[in-house]
């Protein structure tokens, strides 16, 4: 993950169970089979090595000066979610593989 979006996985980080790295090359970083958490960066330079796509829309529109850079219409949907989350009535969950 980028550098500023590491505070936001603190706990997790905190509770050993899980391993993050965070670097400002983390997109090219990634090996297969690795997630990466990704807010404030585009994709369309390292598409290539996606292999999976997990996004998550809310409810809402929010004023942006960045956007998702991807077509997920040359993507597979394979699930797609509706739950409640924290702060919005509904989130969607959508994954998306190639």
């Amino acid at each position: 993950m980028n550098p500023a979006s590491e505070k936001l996985f603190a706990e997790q980080k905190e509770s050993g169970k899980v391993t993050l790295q965070a670097a400002a090359d983390f997109l090219e970083q990634a090996g297969e089979g690795e997630y990466c958490f990704v807010e404030n960066t585009g994709l369309q330079a390292v598409e290539a090595k996606i292999e999976k796509i997990i996004v998550f829309w809310w409810n809402r529109h929010y004023p942006s000066d960045r956007k998702f850079d991807l077509d997920l219409s040359k993507w597979n949907k394979v699930s797609e979610e509706e739950f409640a989350g924290y702060s919005h009535e509904k989130i969607t969950k959508e994954v998306y593989e190639k």
